[in-house]
């Protein structure tokens, strides 16, 4: 049972964030023009999908876990009994955000790096 939370939390979480990439790509590729810039928004908006992520995390455990998309995912005889749901539904949104928020932050730094390197080379 575990096993199907995490991987209905990973696809939840993981399409959200997928939808805020498309934002941060487009923006990436209307300053394609100037690379430095662009990676440097890139790096700013995606470490605005880090700090959001990391919240979201934070609020996780003490969130009404019938009111999260994950309880909504699982079909009536899947969902765990009230008694643990909110602290296994809780647990594992809250560990789920945080590993996007790892990759995410993993990103930035890398469009933070990339930026650098690229303007210390003009």
């Amino acid at each position: 049972m575990l096993d199907k939370l995490e991987r209905l939390a990973h696809f939840s979480v993981g399409r959200a964030v997928g939808f805020a990439s498309i934002a941060v790509v487009m923006c990436f590729l209307a300053l394609a023009g100037d690379l430095v810039a662009a990676l440097k928004c890139t790096g700013v908006l995606t470490l605005l999908i880090t700090m959001v992520l990391l919240l979201k995390a934070r609020l996780a455990p003490g969130q009404n876990y019938k009111r999260t998309e994950l309880w909504i995912l699982l079909k009536p005889p899947e969902r765990p009994h009230p008694e643990v749901a909110q602290q296994i539904i809780g647990t594992v949104l809250r560990e789920t955000y945080l590993m996007f928020a790892l990759h995410s932050g993993l990103i930035a730094a890398g469009c933070f790096g990339a930026s650098l390197l690229l303007g210390l080379l003009r």
